[in-house]
């Protein structure tokens, strides 16, 4: 567009054409500059929001793959097993573990009585 520019500084030096011509070429050409600066910064703008998006989206099929994956599973549980085996070590929780497993033998003797497997 600098280019137009230094042509419309020929024509004017020229007399040429009328002054009118000559001004209204020459906001023309300026809004077309002003117009591009624009268009190259939304552009850009664009760009970089694709990117994001892109890093983003990777981002969340990475999260999305380790929640669904067998691995979530086997560290959920170790979680569990690991937590029991602490409470394991403490005085309380192994009196909690005792009372369950006791609970758990007298119901499963109830029941077989229930079912007259024994008297």
């Amino acid at each position: 567009m600098c280019a137009q520019m230094d042509v419309l500084k020929k024509i004017r030096k020229a007399g040429k054409m009328n002054g009118f011509a000559i001004d209204l070429a020459e906001a023309q050409a300026k809004d077309f500059v002003t117009l591009k600066n624009r268009v190259e910064t939304i552009e850009n703008d664009v760009t970089s929001i694709k990117q994001t998006l892109v890093e983003h989206g990777t981002k969340l099929d990475l999260i999305i793959q380790r929640l669904n994956s067998p691995v979530e599973e086997e560290r959920k549980d170790g979680i569990f097993w690991s937590q029991l085996k602490a409470m394991g070590k403490t005085t309380t929780g192994k009196i909690i573990i005792l009372l369950i497993i006791g609970c758990i033998a007298l119901a499963g003797q109830r029941i077989l009585e229930l079912i007259g497997l024994i008297q």
